[in-house]
């Protein structure tokens, strides 16, 4: 049967034979993007999509926002024992870095209806120990940063915003109030270079810290990296509905995801030497050519289906980020009773969707607004390349089940 996926890779087949073959190119890889007092990196050669200069910021290439996380916290040099607090809700390897750094990560509750953390929670997880904190934007909402920039500069905290999933163009260098923004071009995310990350660093002795430490780690194999170009070869061919819906429809319950995640360790030695390596000149290219050639027109057009698909769901359904400011729909996610029930209804109108993933997690203790977006969590296909009477026969069979199941929505 077809059957649509709940996620479509932003790259073509000719982008991922650009990544196979960058590692054979000669010319010289960058390890910058833009640095202070300067504007982009001489690669930016498209000036229609270069992002403008910043003189406050010095942009970096990792190899993910991992590592970067990794690579700050090593730079920022915080006393052991110091508490980090962090949005509630977050991808458990950032709470795994801050304690691999002898840290004490505190959660600091979000608003479900803007993502944004609660300045009432956050005013009570800061203490006198308190010596970061971490904003991260999710599902390709971008949440104020007000109530973290008010804290951060009344309690002298470091001021870190993980954008990983929520770039909005490319001239995105984060919230200037914040001291580090980080950007991450992985596999899954928009404008993907397979991998790789950016970043925004404004303060310049950081800046340099990072980059000092950075260039005496190992470089990402090249062959690790043309097997993400492969991999996502694979993947754009079996994104197509019909071999999808052979793969992973009827009643296979593959995770798709799961094929193209990056393998992490789960020792602690072998997570930090996957943490502490630097992009191979490929990933570094391709990351280049992925700012110089954004994808703006595919970002606006999957923001307008995320619209289009918000206006046509119930009323009842709840969205977490649904009164966010700006949303480019990275991710689509509902809050169901019956998350299996659910999917298997949408599965029934040709589409997949998927319950909650590992790639986010709560902060334990879990406060309230924390549970709230993630017990229940559903992601919804919200993507230009679903056409309107899919996407209308899906939300038809998601408002059956909700009548027939009175209470199935949150």
């Amino acid at each position: 049967m077809n059957l649509f996926p709940t996620h479509r890779i932003d790259c073509t087949v000719a982008g991922a034979m650009y990544a196979l073959t960058a590692g054979v190119r000669r010319r010289g890889a960058p390890s910058v993007i833009g640095r202070r007092g300067h504007g982009p990196h001489p690669d930016l050669d498209s000036p229609r999509d270069r992002p403008g200069p910043d003189a406050d910021a010095d942009g970096l290439l990792c190899l993910s926002v991992r590592s970067a996380f990794h690579l700050l916290l090593s730079a920022a040099r915080l006393p052991a024992g110091s508490d980090v607090a962090i949005s509630a809700v977050t991808h458990p390897d950032m709470i795994r870095i801050i304690e691999l750094h002898g840290l004490r990560p505190v959660p600091v509750d979000i608003d479900p209806l803007t993502l944004a953390v609660d300045e009432a929670a956050l005013d009570a997880a800061i203490t006198d120990r308190t010596r970061a904190l971490v904003v991260t934007h999710l599902f390709g909402a971008r949440s104020s940063l007000d109530a973290a920039a008010r804290a951060a500069r009344a309690h002298g905290l470091l001021l870190i915003e993980d954008c990983a999933q929520s770039i909005q163009g490319p001239a995105d260098r984060g919230d200037p109030r914040a001291d580090v923004s980080l950007f991450s071009f992985g596999l899954l995310k928009t404008a993907t270079a397979l991998g790789g990350a950016v970043a925004w660093t404004r303060r310049p002795d950081l800046a340099a810290d990072m980059r000092a430490r950075q260039e005496r780690w190992p470089a990402q194999s090249r062959r690790e990296y043309a097997r993400r170009a492969v991999v996502c070869v694979v993947a754009l061919a079996l994104s197509r509905p019909r071999p999808y819906g052979l793969l992973f429809g009827g009643a296979r319950r593959r995770d798709p995801q799961a094929l193209m995640r990056s393998r992490v360790p789960r020792d602690e030695r072998g997570f930090t030497g996957w943490l502490q390596r630097r992009p191979c000149p490929a990933l570094a290219r391709t990351v280049t050519r992925r700012l110089a050639r954004f994808p703006a027109n595919r970002l606006r057009r999957r923001a307008a289906a995320g619209e289009a698909l918000a206006g046509a769901l119930p009323p009842e359904v709840f969205r977490p980020g649904g009164a966010a400011e700006h949303h480019t729909y990275w991710l689509f996610p509902v809050i169901v009773d019956d998350p299996a029930r659910v999917v298997e209804a949408l599965r029934a109108a040709g589409v997949d969707a998927a319950p909650t993933t590992s790639q986010i997690g709560a902060v334990e203790p879990a406060p309230p607004g924390a549970r709230r977006v993630l017990t229940g969590l559903v992601f919804l296909p919200a993507y230009p390349e679903l056409p309107a009477p899919r996407r209308d026969r899906f939300v038809a069979a998601l408002t059956a089940e909700l009548g027939a199941h009175p209470g199935a929505s949150r």
